[in-house]
């Protein structure tokens, strides 16, 4: 197929061919850049797919297919116009939105009647959200996941994004029509904006009002949306005792809506904080405790470490100890079982390469025949989904700037287009440093303090592989010390920045992997002490030595409902 045109839509100049892999001019960076005529852009004309290697910019003119709704419902009747009119939005506003009504079957197995919230984009109808008169919800299987009320902000300036569909016509009600909403809602967990990420280009470059509501998944995804803008562009809106703007409404009107919207406050200067501005959050603590990081199932280890986003953490251990490995195995265990997603800097792996040894690590099966264990294809492409779908690689092959504003940049823009939560650096010695004339102590740093300030600014984790300086070997087990955090060579700064750091250190006679905790900021994240693993070499995995061997697949599929292949094979245990 010829995509051409849909190639010069996106004001991609394919330089006159027709098929093949060309460079050319990236259109959303190149004026930027004082080599404006640098071809940072590869583009597979055959297969529809682009990709910036200085600004990342990538996708894909192919058209994924999706399922459409098979009809409109009917229209409204009585009863359901009275339901929203109590809800304080009028008989006009319903009809403005082309709300209509069907008989469902819902998830208790029975028939119901049902509103129908129907999600155009134009005049297309691209999907449809079920509410039933006891609040059970579901939306067209296999349908395309778009802002409610997508048309209203295509052409505005500003943008309020709630959770619900009748919030939408609440805004409305009061005056504001380009108000859109969340397909699916809000969770205290990593909130899935794989909708936004979908119509972006409609939200890029204007001013953003987050009003979701005000308990804790409101609170939830009200940080996850803000990731995702210019902070300079994010007004709040606040309900005080209320849960929503509906709530609002009916208790004071419409006109007390207005005043509401009125008078939003941007986002805090990031710079400055006062007690109101994390007030909720001491009240949270004193009610619940200290939050704590996600664990990873390793009974031991995660009484030892949990991870959050927000933190810098330190990793080192000897050549050959396998701490990318073990890095590679924890952040698999964050993305399919808490579905976290990672940006990858490892320029001593070819991405290919990474990208199979983690699809051994999350099958436990070898890519080619070992042992007369292989992996089977399909167990394989679904793998390299789940890897697609949670983890992106910076291209280091044709990345010309290895310092570490360039990469937290580029990281930067993958946490406002995929939302990404994690980032590994690793090792630290590809990471070039600024040419300032100071002893190296002091650069690293300055480094490792930008690295600290970037994970808190924008709440995702980092991870920073280092080396040790050269380690002597005990003259009686012939055998590796155990590193430091100190021992990381050219700064002692490794230490005392990093907010967690470990070792991983292996007895290269018994094969055997001990991690050792050596610095745990917040005592309620974690704690020191080590813990002994079992590693398989052959792909590349770790078990505590109380575990089995796992299938990450088989874990992934018990957690999240796997609707294209529901009946699932035994996978084996090893």
């Amino acid at each position: 197929m010829n995509y051409i045109a849909d190639f010069q839509r996106l004001g991609i100049d394919t330089k006159g061919k027709f098929s093949g892999t060309i460079k050319t001019q990236c259109p959303r960076c190149a004026s930027q850049r004082k080599k404006t005529n640098d071809p940072s852009l590869s583009v597979n004309i055959d297969e529809g797919l682009y990709k910036c290697h200085h600004c990342q910019w990538k996708g894909t003119v192919v058209e994924q297919k999706y399922t459409r709704p098979e009809k409109v419902g009917d229209v409204l009747d009585t009863q359901v116009y009275q339901y929203f009119i109590d809800r304080g939005i009028d008989y006009e506003t319903v009809n403005s939105f082309r709300v209509t009504q069907t008989i469902e079957k819902m998830s208790d197995g029975k028939q119901h009647k049902a509103i129908n919230f129907n999600y155009w984009d134009g005049d297309v109808l691209i999907n449809v959200k079920y509410k039933t008169r006891d609040k059970q919800f579901k939306m067209v299987s296999g349908a395309k996941k778009i802002p409610y009320n997508l048309n209203a902000i295509k052409n505005s300036d500003t943008i309020i994004i709630c959770e619900g569909e009748e919030e939408t016509m609440c805004w409305a009600v009061a005056g504001y029509p380009f108000a859109v909403s969340c397909p699916a809602g809000a969770s205290t967990g990593n909130n899935n904006l794989d909708w936004l990420d979908h119509s972006y280009s409609y939200f890029e470059g204007k001013k953003i009002y987050i009003a979701t509501d005000g308990d804790n998944p409101g609170k939830k995804l009200k940080e996850d949306l803000s990731r995702r803008f210019e902070p300079s562009d994010v007004y709040v809106v606040e309900f005080s005792e209320y849960k929503d703007a509906n709530d609002y409404l009916k208790a004071k009107g419409k006109q007390s809506l207005i005043d509401l919207f009125e008078n939003a406050k941007p986002l805090p200067i990031p710079e400055i904080s006062t007690v109101d501005d994390f007030r909720s959050e001491l009240m949270s603590i004193y009610e619940n405790g200290y939050p704590v990081g996600d664990s990873i199932d390793y009974p031991e280890f995660d009484t030892l470490l949990t991870w959050k986003r927000g933190q810098f953490v330190v990793v080192s251990g000897v050549p050959g100890s396998g701490k990318s490995t073990f890095v590679d195995q924890v952040c698999l265990r964050l993305a399919l079982r808490k579905n976290w997603k990672f940006a990858m800097f490892s320029p001593e792996n070819d991405n290919v390469l990474k990208s199979i040894r983690l699809a051994e690590q999350i099958t436990g099966q070898p890519l080619t025949n070992n042992m007369n264990r292989k992996m089977p294809r399909p167990m394989y492409e679904r793998a390299l989904t789940n890897i697609n779908d949670h983890f992106s690689f910076y291209d280091t092959a044709s990345l010309d700037d290895f310092k570490i504003d360039n990469l937290l940049r580029i990281a930067k823009s993958l946490i406002r287009q995929k939302g990404i939560d994690g980032i590994v650096l690793d090792p630290f010695n590809y990471i070039e440093h600024d040419n300032q004339n100071d002893i190296m102590n002091e650069k690293i740093g300055r480094m490792l303090v930008k690295i600290k300030k970037f994970a808190i600014t924008n709440k995702v984790m980092v991870i920073l592989v280092a080396h040790p300086k050269k380690m002597q070997k005990n003259k009686n087990t012939d055998q590796y010390e155990i590193p430091r955090l100190y021992d990381i060579s050219g700064s002692h700064h490794f230490f005392n920045v990093t907010d967690n750091g470990f070792v991983v250190h292996r007895d290269f006679e018994t094969g055997l992997v001990d991690v050792y905790v050596q610095k745990v900021k917040h005592y309620f994240m974690g704690k020191l002490g080590y813990v002994t693993f079992d590693f398989d070499p052959i792909t590349g995995r770790y078990k505590e030595q109380s575990q089995e061997f796992e299938n990450e697949l088989h874990n992934y599929d018990q957690s999240h409902i796997f609707t294209e292949n529901p009946k699932l094979p035994d996978w084996p245990k090893y």
